[in-house]
């Protein structure tokens, strides 16, 4: 018998980047396939113009579609086809109802802190001589923005629960499952500091957004769900995490819509008492605590790149 080779991590990203490449590609390969389908059968004349401007349930359907070629599929066959053993996806133990309730309040509790700094992620301006770099973030910004927009403000039912599938529940699983589960794992299998490869990771996951006046809260909430994985064992609870973050923002959209307002009022920041900030911040510090002493009761502190 031969000696059995392990997969190194080099080979092991390379493999995902590939995959993601590849499965982005052909998702939207099969959405535009679709498009011109349904087109062509309602007797609707198509165009290229359609592809990038389409309807609400167009604009959906290219972002389920988004999330599983990118996410969903190539995090899925890395775990069952990555061989010699690797699992990317722990469950060493079922979570507890007090952590995923830990998880919620603490998300909660941060949410007027973040929209602050979120705020000042906003004002941020480059040097002069890097305002081409500005225009390009901009307008990137602008065209993740317009998508959203054109999606989010729902005031229909049907609408809004097609909002909580598309835009949180498959994006916190796929987002999750690819770069807590697997993009994590193989980091933590170049470096030995846990610490810093949840910050890489969630830089990446950050970036990967291409909203650049968004960075730093994503990656903030970034390195929060690594945590969540490094503590907990368990893909599910930063999983949770996710839901938790888009839901709140689609929830609060709908309402937002019922009322007849906005997207520009619900982005609309409003500065809040210092003492709220405070607050906030001492009770996500206070619910993280208790998540962190729930899980080192059952994981013994276990290393993150152990499988």
């Amino acid at each position: 018998m031969f000696p059995e080779q392990k997969t190194s991590p080099f080979q092991s990203l390379l493999r995902l980047i590939l995959m993601i490449i590849g499965f982005t590609f052909v998702s939207q390969v099969f959405y535009i396939i679709l498009l011109f389908f349904y087109y062509k059968m309602t007797g609707q004349v198509f165009s290229i113009g359609v592809i990038m401007n389409g309807t609400a349930n167009e604009m959906r359907l290219l972002l389920l579609m988004s999330s599983l070629g990118s996410f969903v599929i190539p995090a899925y066959l890395m775990n069952m086809y990555e061989g010699y053993g690797i699992k990317y996806f722990q469950y060493s133990h079922r979570p507890k109802v007090a952590q995923f309730a830990y998880v919620l309040f603490a998300m909660l509790a941060f949410m007027p802190l973040m929209s602050l700094i979120g705020h000042w992620n906003e004002s941020l301006q480059l040097p002069d001589n890097m305002q081409s770099l500005q225009r390009w973030m901009e307008q990137s910004e602008k065209d993740s923005g317009d998508l959203v927009r054109g999606i989010i403000m729902e005031s229909s039912i049907v609408g809004f629960l097609f909002n909580i599938i598309v835009l949180a529940l498959i994006p916190a699983i796929g987002e999750e499952l690819l770069f807590r589960g697997v993009l994590q794992n193989i980091v933590g299998r170049w470096l030995g500091n846990p610490h810093l490869i949840i910050w890489i990771v969630a830089i990446v996951f950050s970036a990967i957004h291409l909203q650049f006046f968004g960075f730093i809260p994503r990656m903030l909430l970034g390195a929060f769900f690594g945590y969540l994985y490094l503590w907990s064992k368990n893909i599910l609870l930063p999983i949770f995490g996710h839901f938790v973050n888009n839901a709140g923002a689609t929830v609060m959209s709908f309402f937002y819509a019922r009322q007849g307002k906005n997207y520009d009022e619900l982005n609309a920041f409003e500065l809040q008492s210092w003492w709220i900030y405070l607050v906030g911040f001492i009770f996500t510090l206070i619910f993280v605590f208790l998540f962190y002493r729930s899980t080192q009761k059952e994981n013994n502190g276990e290393r993150l790149e152990k499988n």
